[in-house]
Formats: C-alpha cells, sequence, structure tokens
C-alpha cells in the first residue's frame, strides 16, 4: 500500500486469498459490483486476514461470521448506490443470513457491519473482541496502513503482495461524485452517517 511500505519475507500473518465463506456470500453479487469486484473482494479478503491475525490466527472464533459480515459490510455501496450504505448492507446481510445464523450471530453480523468505521473501541457483547478486530482491520486497509491499529508494515506488505489494491481505492474516491456529482453537502452528510465515535 502506499502509506506501508514494508518487507513481506519478514511478515509473520497468514494471508488468505481465498475462502468457500467468502465466495458463497459473494460470488452472486459479481454482476451489481461489476468493475469493482476484484477490488472489493481484495479488500475483503485482506481485512479478513487482518481480523484473524488480530484475533490469533485463521482458526479465530467466529471465523464464519467474520467473513459474512465482510462480504456484506460495504456491498451497499453498489447494490443501493448510496454514500450512506450501512443500514441498506445490513439489510441485505439479514434477508440473506437469517435463516442459517442464530439470533446471536445474526446480532455479530449486525455489530461488525454497524460499528466497522467506529472511530473508539467497541464495548458491548461478548463478542466485542471479534467486533473490534473486524473494525482495526477495516480501518487498517481503507487507509492503505496509514492508520494501521497495530497491524505491522510487513504484514501489510505481505497482504499487498498477495492481494493487490485492484482500484479498490480508486472506487472509493470515484463514488461520491459518480453518485452525487459535485454536491458536497450531501456527499458529506451521506458520509457522516457511516461513522460512529
Amino acid at each position: 500500500g502506499l502509506f506501508a511500505p514494508g518487507d513481506a519475507s519478514k511478515a509473520d500473518i497468514k494471508v488468505i486469498t481465498s475462502s468457500p465463506g467468502v465466495e458463497r456470500y459473494l460470488r452472486p453479487y459479481k454482476g451489481t459490483i461489476g468493475a469493482d469486484y476484484d477490488g472489493y473482494r481484495n479488500h475483503i479478503y485482506r481485512t479478513l486476514s487482518y481480523a484473524l491475525h488480530h484475533l490469533g490466527g485463521e482458526k479465530a472464533q467466529k471465523r464464519e461470521q467474520i467473513e459474512a459480515a465482510l462480504v456484506y459490510h460495504d456491498i451497499g455501496l453498489w447494490t443501493d448506490d448510496d454514500l450512506s450504505y450501512l443500514e441498506p448492507s445490513w439489510a441485505l446481510a439479514e434477508r440473506e443470513l437469517r435463516r442459517k445464523m442464530s439470533a446471536e450471530d445474526m446480532q455479530l453480523v449486525r455489530d461488525i457491519i454497524q460499528y466497522h468505521h467506529k472511530f473508539t473501541p467497541f464495548s458491548r457483547g461478548k463478542h466485542a473482541d471479534v467486533v473490534n478486530a473486524v473494525r482495526k482491520a477495516d480501518w487498517c486497509d481503507a487507509t492503505q496502513g496509514f492508520v494501521s491499529k497495530g497491524m505491522s508494515r510487513d504484514n501489510i506488505a505481505a497482504a499487498y503482495e498477495k492481494l493487490p489494491g485492484a482500484g479498490f481505492y480508486l472506487t472509493l474516491a470515484r463514488l461520491p461524485p459518480q453518485l452525487h456529482g459535485y454536491n458536497l453537502p450531501l456527499m458529506g452528510y451521506e458520509i457522516a452517517q457511516i461513522f460512529y465515535i
């Protein structure tokens, strides 16, 4: 990443480049996401890799729920063309997952989606550690390591070596003016809806 030069050969992270749990839920949206698909897919896997690393490795608890939540966490950007995309993203996740997961696991998925942009630690419920691991991982990846949240530069370099940006950051820069022209107040209002203190 632009802000995260490091030595991938010194990394101690397991970079996950494919998982049936991610692919099962993500693949049906390939047509909707279109040209941004590879970039979003790689963002999901880098974020998953960082989150599991924060939780102790690829066999971490609640991996299935983390994977599902990550597929849906930003998907409202494409399905609803909305910069205030947390609620549309959660609505899709709820519709797709509610018959497959317990109420407790659905709450975890919701918390991950709803609070992945939270500035400060999440502290509610018995799976706050999982929500925080994903929250830190997403901050790290969305900022290309500039806000690393404890992830080493070497681990970030290793993630980008196997999962390049693939246009994801250009997508993040392109979507606000694409959706709203240069209506800065509207853009600012919608973007403000996805961040929490």
